[in-house]
């Protein structure tokens, strides 16, 4: 029997639908990247975190291990929330230096990948109390409000800050401000700018796992949602868009495409993508500014010795 909880709050799969429907219907034509996240989903995206060209974990990891003390001293005996924990690998690093949290909530729209992480944190550290919650984050933050009566620290890493766009960013971030106390701290891993062809790399690595994970987007839509796509007429592209500081990444239709979602029909030109995600690159200077202006201060912040990525720690400011 499991020495941990997990609330299934039950994201539901008629957003997925209806995300979906409204995504493609738009134009240009997207789908939220937070529908990467089923379980094979999850799974290729654990692969990608460990592949020689994306620097993105290794790097946040690094800054976590070399600075987990001071990060630690920051927060006290906070009890411990995670945004978005997905695998283990990220708060791994934080542990041997939170021995004195004395709870852990992981908090992940994947099932699976919610009680892997929460068996694991519970056999490093077995005195800790850790209790999941399966929920999307994105659109109810109410597991923020239950019965909390010491100080709290919501850790929201893999710089997934960047996968909003600056208006869905500050929203977030005003909307997580407005659920905390001024005791309270936020630890945010934030990817920094770089040059585009490390960029590059990181996002179309020679294995070919990141364009597996992008297409298996159409894969879940055809198992989950009956759509009959096609999946050998679309090729992954992801690029660096060096006007709006991001790398972007798309589902390109190589053939004309037609597919079927809850009834509604769709049809795609060759040429035309599916925009899945964008990937954000900030300087200190402009997430700080971003920080300030969604109420929040920041208190202190590390990076590695080639200034590739941040961990920032703030403190609401409402």
């Amino acid at each position: 029997m499991a020495d941990y909880t997990v609330l299934d709050l039950k994201p539901s799969l008629s957003s997925l639908a209806e995300d979906v429907r409204t995504g493609l219907a738009a134009e240009p034509k997207s789908i939220p990247p937070k529908h990467f996240y089923d379980e094979r989903g999850s799974m290729l995206f654990n692969e990608i975190t460990r592949l020689p060209e994306y620097y993105v974990s290794r790097t946040e990891a690094s800054v976590l291990s070399d600075y987990g003390e001071e990060i630690a001293e920051s927060i006290g005996g906070a009890s411990l929330i995670e945004l978005g924990s997905g695998s283990f690998d990220k708060i791994r690093c934080l542990l041997p230096f939170l021995s004195e949290a004395v709870s852990y909530t992981p908090v992940d729209i994947s099932l699976s990948a919610l009680h892997d992480t929460a068996a694991r944190v519970k056999e490093s550290i077995p005195a800790m109390q850790v209790s999941g919650v399966c929920a999307d984050y994105t659109t109810t933050m109410s597991f923020l409000n239950s019965g909390r009566n010491q100080p709290t620290a919501v850790f929201f890493l893999g710089s997934t800050i960047g996968n909003l766009d600056p208006k869905e960013a500050s929203e977030f971030l005003k909307k997580l401000a407005s659920h905390m106390k001024p005791e309270d701290t936020l630890v945010i891993g934030v990817d920094l700018k770089k040059d585009p062809v490390v960029l590059h790399r990181a996002y179309n690595d020679g294995a070919g796992i990141t364009a597996s994970f992008n297409k298996n987007l159409l894969h879940r839509l055809n198992r989950e949602l009956d759509a009959g796509i096609n999946t050998s007429h679309f090729a992954h592209e992801a690029f660096y868009n060096e006007r709006l500081g991001r790398i972007e990444m798309h589902l390109r239709a190589e053939k004309p495409s037609l597919f079927s979602i809850g009834g509604e029909t769709f049809t795609m030109r060759a040429g035309e993508t599916i925009h899945t995600e964008n990937s954000r690159k900030f300087t200190p200077e402009k997430f700080m500014h971003l920080a300030r202006q969604s109420y929040w201060e920041t208190s202190d912040w590390w990076t590695d010795e080639n200034e590739w990525f941040g961990v920032f720690t703030l403190s609401p400011q409402l």
